[in-house]
């Protein structure tokens, strides 16, 4: 959908989860000499003005990473991604720096025998997203559908590699075709680390999308927790309250709200992660406490469900 901007949530606590976990895994990666491949099927622009445009009409930052730049004893998964954020923006109020997206975090953990593909389809994003790594060699920008140019580029010839997968969730054809083309993809490439985000929606986000606030989200977790049957782990992280559903509990499985229909359209967010480095189980135990304090306060809550052989 051409009209979704990633400028609009940039830094956002949906980026601070998933853009931590990212560079947790790459940086896992990196541990052995052989070469790998990062492919980002919805990179977006790779930079952003948090002071201008449209980061800062609704400054969704506010209450996500800026709440962690002024935090200097998180835990070494938050540290390593709140350090680089924290010099790329320095510390001014509004930022004056330029806030890294997903692209960025990459370019700063290839190696010079890593290579990375970026898909963006929106033509001004995808402008950008050329103007800030084109001349990086180890980078390809397409300005393609991700999902759909996946199956082209697996299994890398280094049989290692990283897929993050992040789509707007906008269109419910999203829904169905996210994980319809990670089966394909799974099929080429089995043994890839797979990243794959979804939002927990309380209200109508998108067309065709149901007013009520409804379980696309849960519903695409769990298809995505059956597609794959090895090492797998799925991480939530809900910063406000989820709204209440027409006769059911407003709740969600070892959490209990008693939360009304006022929740904010987005409440949370999670990954279900193919194939995680193992180190990152503890990670994430010792991560999710701390982001659900500072991000969502007295209503942060979080859940980590670790599967597989």
């Amino acid at each position: 959908m051409l009209s979704y901007r990633h400028a609009f949530h940039a830094g956002n606590a949906a980026d601070v989860l998933k853009h931590a976990v990212l560079m947790f895994c790459l940086d896992y990666l990196r541990q052995k000499e052989k070469s790998f491949l990062v492919v980002d099927t919805h990179a977006g622009a790779g930079f952003y003005s948090l002071a201008e445009g449209y980061a800062a009409q609704n400054r969704e930052w506010e209450r996500g990473v800026w709440r962690l730049l002024d935090q200097f004893h998180l835990p070494p998964l938050l540290a390593d991604y709140t350090t680089l954020v924290r010099e790329a923006l320095g510390g001014e109020l509004p930022p004056a720096g330029r806030y890294p997206g997903s692209p960025a975090l990459i370019q700063k953990l290839l190696r010079e025998q890593d290579r990375a593909v970026c898909f963006e389809l929106h033509p001004a994003d995808f402008t950008a997203l050329r103007e800030n790594f084109s001349t990086d060699r180890r980078f390809r920008l397409l300005r393609e559908d991700g999902l759909g140019g996946l199956k082209a580029l697996l299994p890398p010839s280094s049989r290692r590699g990283c897929v993050f997968i992040d789509p707007s969730y906008e269109m419910k054809s999203d829904y169905s075709t996210a994980p319809e083309h990670l089966a394909e993809a799974l099929r080429r490439f089995p043994t890839g680390l797979y990243i794959t985000w979804y939002p927990l929606l309380g209200r109508k986000s998108g067309a065709g999308l149901p007013a009520e606030a409804g379980g696309e989200g849960e519903a695409l977790r769990e298809t995505l927790r059956g597609l794959y049957g090895g090492n797998r782990c799925t991480v939530e992280l809900r910063t406000a309250k989820p709204p209440a559903l027409p006769g059911t509990f407003p709740g969600v499985p070892g959490v209990r709200f008693s939360g009304t229909n006022s929740a904010p359209r987005m409440y949370g967010s999670g990954m279900v992660i193919y194939n995680p480095p193992w180190t990152l189980r503890e990670a994430l135990a010792e991560s999710l406490p701390v982001l659900a304090s500072l991000l969502g306060g007295e209503q942060g809550c979080w859940d980590l469900w670790w599967e597989g052989e």
